[in-house]
Formats: C-alpha cells, sequence, structure tokens
C-alpha cells in the first residue's frame, strides 16, 4: 500500500503533499496543497487528511 499523503519542509515553510494518479502509476505526481510556516499547523492538516481516508 502506497501514502496518497507526505508531509515535508521546504525551506521555511511545510507542505502536506498529495498524490494524484492520471489512470496509470507512472503518470502518478505529488501535488503541494501550500506552504505553511508553522509546522504544528501543517501536521494537523496531514492528520485530518489520512484520518478523513478511511471513511
Amino acid at each position: 500500500m502506497t501514502d496518497r499523503f507526505k508531509i515535508a519542509a521546504k525551506g521555511k515553510t511545510w507542505h502536506v503533499f498529495v498524490r494524484k494518479s492520471a489512470g496509470t502509476a507512472l503518470d502518478a505526481a505529488w501535488v503541494s496543497l501550500g506552504g505553511c510556516p508553522s509546522q504544528i499547523v501543517a501536521m494537523r492538516v496531514y492528520m485530518a487528511l489520512n484520518a478523513r481516508e478511511g471513511r
């Protein structure tokens, strides 16, 4: 099972990425939902996305 979401630091901001696929796994790309200077806020968004995926 592959992850659909990931969180990463880029410079002074934290980004939450979502994997978008366009049909095949080779066409998959990571799209940033935006940057946030607060790691806590970015982690909350990341955890909310992971929790919602199971529903």
